[in-house]
C-alpha cells in the first residue's frame, strides 16, 4: 500500500512539474507576440488612412476645386 502511495505522489509530482513547466510563456513567445500586434495595429492604421485619403481626395484644393487659390 505504501508503494502504491509513493508511486503515485511521484507520479503526480513529475506531472505538477511538467505542467508547470509547459504553461508558462517564454520570452521569446512573449516578443513574437508583441511584434505581432505592432504589425497588426500598423496594418490597421495604414488601411485607415489609406481610406481617408481616398474618401477625402474630393475635398482637398485641387485646381479643378472653387477653393483653389489661382
Amino acid at each position: 500500500m505504501k508503494k502504491r502511495f509513493w508511486m503515485l505522489a511521484a507520479g503526480l509530482a513529475a506531472v505538477t512539474l511538467v505542467g508547470a513547466g509547459c504553461t508558462e510563456t517564454a520570452s521569446h513567445d512573449r516578443y513574437r507576440q508583441m511584434t505581432y500586434r505592432r504589425v497588426c495595429d500598423g496594418d490597421i492604421l495604414g488601411v485607415q488612412d489609406d481610406t481617408d485619403a481616398a474618401l477625402l481626395l474630393n475635398s482637398r484644393p485641387s485646381h479643378l476645386s472653387e477653393w483653389y487659390n489661382r
